[in-house]
């Protein structure tokens, strides 16, 4: 059996030390609950920003991905060697057109995302409040809309109205669109700004060829890493024949920097807390330590004097350290792990959308990086510990002894 494992373990410590291990737990669930929330956030607003409008585009240079003005070809002679790279999950043509809609008290300004058929709505369907999606697959274009239940209720239209559409160009042209349902994904400013309809409507408001569209827009499998398709992509848009459309790949984070920044803001508030609370605990158990080996120091001096090394005695305080940091962390992360349950299900923290994107504080654990955050403070508080046991190899036998 090992025996500074065994002495660690008889070595009976004072109420001071459950002050060490309430602040490991505190630090750990802190840390805990900080990257399960920021992962929270950025999986919850990028999944919802990647719904509304994919993750890479072709889009013509200097345009952003509503452009009107500028179409590019929707059928590029490279648009199969884009379809199989691996990782990409759709590949689909939208047109986009502005306009406004007006009911007998207010006028909405907003902008049309023309799809067809093919194009996947079960992101819509996830947020579908009431109503059905729109069919875009007849022969002729439908006047079917889907919009959000925030441009709804500012408008005062209910599902099933027919409502009007005033496209201001040349000549003002009016159209009639039926609501099919209602969505409500949560950020503010797209949700009552975007309606979805068939792309055929958009492409003759805007006067284009049946293959031109605004953007092509690439949806990618999940864990797909988007740098590197989208480098493979200009790579493939490099080696087009001279008679394609000029077009340029871009990235969801370059479409709306203002989010990308506010969550690469969050990543730094939250490493800012992991090593805030790294010193607090590795404080705090320097502190236990100490009082520890105040306590034992008669017992320090009697083993010195039986011929155990300093190195030896060394290890079991920090074996006994460490069965504080263990429980610690254990409580920590059974609390943790249980606060993150009641959040994910019940959303109990609420938020505004209109600041934070999200109604509530949404989280995600990440088992790997829970696992390495764990592994990771585990192993600092042990080395921090080290400097407190320094302390052993001043202790002198024949003077300890006597005090006992």
């Amino acid at each position: 059996m090992n025996l500074n494992l065994y002495i660690a373990k008889k070595i009976k410590t004072s109420s001071n030390n459950t002050i060490a291990c309430a602040s490991v737990a505190i630090s750990i669930l802190v840390m805990f609950m900080a990257m399960v929330i920021s992962d929270g956030f950025k999986r919850e607003i990028k999944e919802t920003s990647v719904g509304f409008s994919g993750e890479v585009f072709l889009l013509s240079p200097g345009q952003d991905i509503t452009n009107q003005l500028y179409p590019i070809s929707g059928r590029p002679s490279y648009i199969d060697k884009i379809h199989s790279l691996k990782g990409i999950e759709s590949v689909n043509d939208v047109a986009y057109t502005s306009g406004m809609l007006k009911s007998d008290e207010s006028v909405q300004g907003i902008m049309f995302k023309g799809v067809d058929s093919t194009y996947s709505l079960d992101f819509f369907e996830k947020y579908l409040v009431e109503g059905t999606l729109p069919d875009f697959s007849g022969k002729s274009a439908s006047n079917q809309i889907l919009i959000s239940e925030r441009l709804a209720s500012l408008m005062n239209y209910k599902c099933g109205d027919k409502i009007t559409a005033y496209f201001v160009g040349e000549s003002v042209r009016v159209r009639r669109f039926t609501i099919s349902g209602l969505y409500n994904v949560r950020l503010d400013e797209m949700d009552k700004t975007l309606a979805i309809v068939d792309i055929r409507q958009t492409r003759r408001l805007n006067g284009w060829e049946s293959d031109q569209v605004s953007n092509i827009e690439i949806k990618l499998a999940a864990g797909a890493n988007a740098d590197k398709i989208c480098r493979e992509i200009e790579e493939i848009i490099l080696d087009r024949p001279w008679d394609d459309d000029s077009v340029i790949a871009s990235q969801i984070r370059y479409i709306y920097p203002h989010i990308f920044d506010w969550l690469d803001l969050l990543n730094m508030n939250v490493l800012i807390i992991l090593i805030l609370m790294i010193v607090v605990a590795g404080f705090n158990m320097i502190s236990g330590l100490l009082i520890i080996l105040f306590e034992k120091i008669s017992m320090i001096g009697l083993l010195k004097a039986l011929g155990m090394k300093t190195r030896d005695i060394c290890r079991v305080f920090i074996y006994r350290g460490s069965f504080i940091v263990i429980k610690g962390m254990v409580i920590g992360n059974v609390i943790a792990i249980i606060l993150s349950i009641l959040q994910g299900v019940f959303h109990i923290i609420p938020l505004d959308p209109a600041n934070y994107f999200v109604d509530h504080v949404p989280v995600y654990v990440n088992v790997p990086k829970i696992v390495i955050l764990n592994v990771a403070s585990f192993a600092l508080m042990i080395l921090i510990m080290i400097i407190p046991s320094f302390f052993i190899a001043r202790v002198q036998p024949e003077k300890t002894i006597k005090v006992s």
